[in-house]
């Protein structure tokens, strides 16, 4: 059973969280079928860490990489791990783990007047990530060539974040010239894997007001209606 985070604005879809977003596509693309429970992480006495995986008669794992292992174990003729030392790196250490970084600096910024120099890094990493996309080095459509792997399953759901939150409370969009970036999005949104996964832009942006502690721009425009 995966145990995941619920949705902040009700107990009956799924949270806004790019580890168990994760781990569901590497479970849907390996064909596993687990029970999910969501989870109130608010009210929860028990389930403190979240998300946490227990199949079978396993411990119940909490830590992501175990949780990884274990899937990649589950159905090991599958594998989702690869070999491209270019994709992890960009992933890992590069611009793919970069980006997400230089977009939770600007999102949970209280200083208005820094927003355009951490606007201007944000581009940069981008542009970073962008550039790989476009290159001889993209083995395809996805990081894995044709098919969805491990690295697309960690950089997707935190580019889904970032283009929803980061418009949201920063007025900040993907620049339209990165076309790897659309390019690469518009291939996800075809894909099962991604778009069963996804929660809705309300909830994500409902899951950060929460975190951060500031209004909800969703509701502030509802309300001017």
């Amino acid at each position: 059973m995966l145990f995941k985070q619920a949705s902040t604005i009700n107990d009956s879809d799924f949270g806004a969280d790019v580890f168990a977003q994760r781990f569901m596509m590497m479970l849907v693309l390996k064909d596993i079928a687990v029970d999910i429970s969501l989870v109130d992480a608010v009210k929860s006495r028990q389930m403190k860490k979240l998300p946490a995986l227990q199949f079978l008669q396993n411990d119940l794992l909490e830590d992501p990489a175990e949780i990884e292992t274990l899937i990649e174990k589950i159905s090991p003729d599958h594998p989702l791990r690869i070999e491209n030392e270019e994709v992890n790196h960009l992933v890992f250490k590069g611009p793919g783990s970069g980006v997400y970084h230089k977009f939770c600096q600007l999102t949970k910024n209280a200083d208005s007047s820094t927003d355009e120099r951490l606007k201007g890094v944000l581009k940069e990493e981008l542009k970073a990530l962008d550039d790989f996309l476009i290159s001889e080095r993209m083995p395809g459509k996805f990081l894995g060539g044709e098919n969805l792997c491990l690295p697309d399953c960690i950089l997707l759901p935190k580019l889904l974040h970032i283009k929803v939150v980061a418009k949201a409370f920063k007025d900040f969009e993907i620049p339209e010239e990165f076309v790897g970036i659309h390019k690469y999005m518009d291939a996800a949104n075809e894909n099962q894997a991604f778009t069963r996964t996804s929660p809705s832009e309300e909830v994500i942006v409902d899951a950060w007001a929460r975190a951060m502690k500031v209004p909800n721009p969703f509701q502030r425009k509802a309300r001017k209606h």
